[in-house]
Formats: C-alpha cells, structure tokens, sequence
C-alpha cells in the first residue's frame, strides 16, 4: 500500500510524457505585409532593383512598370569639348624647316635708271648796248625766268631796266659764276662792266632762257 503511493506520487511530480515544444514566433510579415519565408533572399530572384531603368505605362488608369533591355538604354552623349580638344597628328606636327640651300639662279643687281637730264635752255639772243636808251619794262607779261653766266675774266653787274628806263642793280658776278633770276615778259635787262659801261642787253621771252655773257 506504502509503495503504490509513493509510485502515484512520483508519477504526478516527474511526469514519463516529453513536455510539448515551445511555439516559435511568428514570422514578420515581409514587403507589402505578405509573409514570407525567411530563408528566402530578399527581395525574390527576378524582381527589380531600384536602379534598373525600368518603363512605365498606364492603361486604364493603371500603371505597370517593366525592365528595359540593356539594348534599349541610349549611351551618354559625346562632349563636344572632347572632340574639340582632341588634336589630330597632321596639327601637333611642327612645321618644316626652310632650306637652307641658295637658289639655284644668283640674285640680279638692279641698277637704278640714270633720270634724263634736264634740256639746256637755249640761249637769249644778246642786244647791243646802244639799245639801252630806248629799252623800258612793261606790265602785263608772263613770269618766267633768265639765267645770267659769266664767261668773261672780269666781273660783271647785272640790272634791271625799270618802267622809266632807269637801272636797278641786282647782281655782281664774279669770272665763271651763274645765277637764275625770275622776271617777266616785258622787262628788260641790262649788263654792265665795274665802270658802268654797258656791254650787253637781254629781252627776257616766255620759256625759261639763258644769257650768256661773252
């Protein structure tokens, strides 16, 4: 009787049948609140990354996204700062040196052209000296010029017959000299040695003349 008691008490203390597992937490629901294995990669093989370029279209008022093929995707547009700086060979090569040959023709000196001389003017007919009295200027007559040359071994003086006849010195010169002396057609001259003496009188004409003294 003691012994069936004690088995009966032993029994209730350390019971023969295995305790039941413990439950394990439920699984966390996954994206969009459906549950999902947890050993399973995340997101499922075949879904699409956030950087995938993806297309979208709407069809009654809903919209659908799909991948675009890696074919479909348009390469980034070439710079044209690229092209620009890109030097083509036929640019970067320096340029060719001058020869340093000589021609093969020597250089022609060129000679300056000796300028024509001038025509020597022609010489004014002399008058003698008694035609002193009844020579006179006159106004009125063109300008030009006489060139009066020494050719004797004295000087000479050289004037000018005024509008009353009178002489107006102007000149001395000396054996072999010359000098040009402006007038007008119209007014005598008259050349005369160091007394006075009157030796040759000249009537200026229209072109430039000489009046040689002999």
């Amino acid at each position: 009787m003691g012994t069936a008691v004690l088995g009966l008490m032993l029994t209730a203390l350390w019971p023969t049948t295995p305790p039941s597992p413990v439950a394990e937490p439920p699984t966390p629901p996954g994206r969009f609140g459906w549950p999902h294995a947890p050993d399973l990669p995340w997101p499922p093989p075949g879904t699409l990354t956030p950087s995938a370029p993806q297309a979208s279209s709407s069809v009654g008022g809903v919209s659908s996204t799909r991948p675009i093929a890696p074919s479909q995707v348009s390469s980034p547009t070439r710079s044209p700062s690229a092209a620009a700086t890109k030097t083509s060979p036929a640019a970067t090569r320096s340029p060719a040196a001058p020869s340093a040959r000589p021609s093969a023709s020597p250089s022609r000196t060129v000679r300056p052209t000796p300028s024509p001389r001038p025509a020597e003017p022609r010489e004014l007919t002399p008058l003698p000296p008694s035609r002193e009295r009844g020579l006179r200027s006159v106004s009125g007559g063109r300008e030009t010029s006489i060139e009066f040359a020494n050719h004797r071994s004295r000087p000479v003086i050289v004037y000018w017959l005024d509008y009353q006849g009178h002489r107006r010195q102007y000149a001395v010169l000396q054996p072999s000299a010359s000098y040009r002396q402006h007038t007008y057609v119209g007014h005598p001259w008259v050349v005369t040695d160091r007394r006075g003496r009157s030796l040759v009188c000249f009537e200026p004409t229209a072109t430039p003349a000489k009046a040689v003294i002999r």
